[in-house]
């Protein structure tokens, strides 16, 4: 018989269990996966900058296969692991009661589902470029999930450094979530920055603190998660790519070291909402200070509020569900985000090429001229006007023939970019019953001219999406959130068992 007043212990994963057989994840698995989780996360913002600077590109470009051997590689991981459950325990169902196996399955069932998905999405809707789309969505909260199910299913007894490693993977992948905003090519406004930026780093935060528990722990995760981002913005910018900011805000996550519970997590958001109003201010972000400043109103609002509840009533503790919950409604009361506008919304069929050249004169004046132009039949080219597009917001300019040019002719025309930031200007042209566009990203601070050819292509119109898509989008952003319940639920598990931290 039991002691009163005692309960059953689900046993550790580095404890003898004959329901479950040999030992979790050992050490050569958790550094194998952190290896290509900084693979993926690495090859994320390579591809970013590759279709930011040459446009849409073929499946197999080469950040595409880092990504592909990135997927592929955790999967070897995943089966080996289930492998050795399965050989120890001769029972597929103790396998899946391992704790984090069962979210790793079928997260990296539902990533691997992502490609087709896409392809398909591509093919019926038109091509995009937009990161939250739902099956691009889902790859990326797929493959969060797959890493916080491997950390979960870690053996306690493997050495600190791999599993320290493999959080930091936790960190980077959390953080592709806000990655069109770190690298300067925004889809949506702006002012959703600040929240999802916390909503990210403190939930990854709870989950790395959770399962690799102590205060010198997640001081390294965060540091080594910084020097990553140091390495992959050298590696970038040597080699001629546009690389993402320097996530300086992340650093607040340091405080979560400080030894008072119930005061650590408040204390980390405002240093990660003081430190993003700083990076904003002076530069190192490119996410202007001004819609920064008002979400930092909105959560700086809601983390007080969490501070005096902690100081009316000290047996309070915070709830990262309620606290992730009241982020969540603020972020949707200050800013519903609009359809995407600002970077390739959407690329349909090529009819040809043409050489975009744009001079600037350093404040946002540029002359934008179309030449060499290339079509796939003899069809006139009749221009209809520029755009320039950045968040959400669009400017218009004419775009005129310049007389006295041969067929298709030369177009020019000018406009003007009133704010900092990457911005992509389109020509945008009437041809039979088509429109084509071609459009190249242009920094509002360019000075002299920069040229390159690009694909005359038929953008992608439909304002309303087609009932279909509406059903598949909803299908796939229902599993990404089955996924976040799942691997919450999984995590919160684990800490019911695991011993507290000492350190």
């Amino acid at each position: 018989m039991r002691p009163h007043g005692t309960r059953d212990r689900a046993p550790l994963p580095s404890e003898s269990d004959p329901a479950r057989g040999s030992p979790a994840l050992g050490a050569g698995g958790v550094w194998v996966a952190a290896a290509a989780a900084a693979a993926g996360v690495g090859s994320a913002y390579w591809d970013d900058s590759w279709h930011t600077t040459l446009g849409r590109d073929g499946t197999f470009i080469p950040p595409h296969l880092l990504l592909y051997a990135s997927i592929l590689t955790v999967g070897v991981v995943i089966a080996g692991w289930g492998w050795r459950r399965l050989a120890a325990t001769r029972s597929v169902a103790a396998v899946f009661r391992t704790p984090g196996f069962a979210l790793a399955v079928a997260a990296a069932v539902a990533t691997a589902a992502t490609a087709p998905a896409d392809a398909f999405w591509h093919t019926a809707f038109g091509r995009d470029a937009v990161l939250w789309s739902p099956p691009h969505l889902l790859s990326v909260i797929g493959t969060l999930c797959v890493l916080i199910g491997l950390l979960t299913g870690t053996d306690r007894l493997v050495p600190a450094p791999p599993r320290i490693a493999l959080a930091a993977g936790v960190l980077g992948a959390a953080l592709i979530i806000v990655m069109e905003y770190d690298t300067d090519v925004p889809q949506f406004t702006e002012t959703l920055y600040l929240p999802l930026l916390l909503a990210t780093t403190l939930g990854a935060a709870w989950v790395i603190t959770t399962l690799v528990p102590g205060r010198t722990h997640i001081v390294l995760v965060v540091a080594g998660y910084l020097v990553f981002r140091v390495v992959l913005w050298v590696l970038l910018t040597t080699s001629g790519w546009l690389a993402p900011d320097l996530p300086v805000a992340v650093a607040g996550l340091f405080l979560l070291a400080l030894p008072v519970p119930r005061w650590r997590w408040p204390v980390a958001a405002l240093a990660v909402t003081t430190l993003q109003l700083l990076a904003s201010g002076t530069g190192i972000s490119s996410v202007p200070p001004t819609p920064v400043a008002w979400s930092a109103v909105g959560t700086t609002t809601v983390i007080i509020v969490s501070m005096i509840a902690l100081t009316v009533r000290p047996g309070t503790r915070l709830r990262s569900g309620a606290a992730a919950a009241a982020l969540t409604l603020l972020l949707v009361a200050l800013a519903p985000p609009p359809p995407a506008q600002a970077h390739d919304p959407g690329q349909g069929t090529a009819y040809g090429t043409a050489q975009m050249t744009v001079t600037g004169d350093g404040t946002g004046q540029l002359t934008v001229t179309i030449t060499g132009i290339r079509l796939t039949d003899d069809t006139g080219l009749t221009p209809t006007r520029l755009v320039a597009r950045r968040a959400g917001e669009d400017l218009t300019a004419p775009l005129r023939a310049q007389p006295g040019t041969p067929p298709p002719g030369t177009f020019t025309g000018e406009l003007t970019l009133p704010s900092p930031g990457l911005w992509f200007v389109y020509a945008q042209f009437a041809t039979g019953e088509r429109a084509l566009e071609v459009w190249v990203p242009v920094g509002q601070q360019l000075t002299g001219p920069q040229s390159q050819q690009r694909n005359l292509y038929q953008p992608v119109t439909a304002a309303t999406p087609p009932p279909g898509q509406i059903l598949l989008g909803a299908v796939l952003l229902a599993v990404s959130a089955a996924l976040t319940v799942a691997a919450a639920v999984t995590v919160a598990r684990r800490r019911r068992v695991l011993p507290p931290a000492t350190t």
